[in-house]
């Protein structure tokens, strides 16, 4: 399926972004979700579907300077929802701490407790999430029949990722990128909220830890 979700308004900031545009056009190739052996640090055991733990980073995003970024999480308070979805942090370092992950079963959970990651289903706020919503999927890429490098993520055979930068509102908390996965139709059971546009593209892959 090639892909390069179409978004309807999609603005560049010149500040973020110069020049050619970094996201290719790919094909996308599901990779299988019932068991976790398309993820990284897939163990071979006997009775058992499980994964060592791997990370989230960004990949060949228009602004370059995010590319290797892993991620964190926040949480959030609406008027009639809360929760906690997944963040891209700034701090490049690894001295800080960053959240893991692992597949269990087919379903990726967050390492340091049983909480599956999804694909949040409003097409709008499609974060990945600590709520239920569309399984969080692995994908190659291809680009001119050749295979890149990593596993992607995804779901519904979308995996471009819309960014957009947010200024902490905390004391103690760091600015972040918000990530929503772009494309996806509308869920005839959930309404979309309001949320802002990206600000750039890009893929988000997972890497062996």
């Amino acid at each position: 399926m090639k892909t390069r979700q179409a978004i309807s308004v999609f603005c560049l900031a010149a500040a973020q972004v110069s020049g050619v545009l970094a996201v290719p056009e790919v094909t996308v190739v599901p990779l299988g979700s019932k068991t976790c052996v398309s993820w990284p640090s897939w163990i071979s055991q006997r009775g058992a579907d499980v994964t060592g733990s791997f990370a989230f980073q960004v990949d060949q995003a228009d602004d370059a300077g995010v590319n290797g970024l892993l991620t964190s999480s926040v949480e959030f308070n609406w008027t009639d929802i809360s929760g906690t979805h997944i963040t891209v942090d700034l701090r490049k370092s690894t001295s800080f701490a960053k959240p893991y992950y692992r597949c269990i079963d087919g379903s990726v959970h967050y390492l340091s407790r049983d909480t599956i990651i999804s694909v949040a289903k409003d097409r709008r706020n499609a974060f990945l999430t600590f709520s239920a919503g569309y399984k969080l999927e692995p994908y190659a890429h291809e680009v001119a029949g050749v295979r890149q490098d990593g596993v992607f993520l995804g779901a519904l055979n979308q995996t471009t990722w819309g960014f957009h930068y947010v200024y902490s509102s905390k004391c103690g908390q760091i600015d972040y990128y918000e990530v929503k996965l772009q494309g996806l139709p509308d869920d005839p059971d959930t309404e979309p909220r309001a949320g802002y546009d990206p600000q750039f593209l890009g893929f988000m892959k997972a890497v062996s830890s």
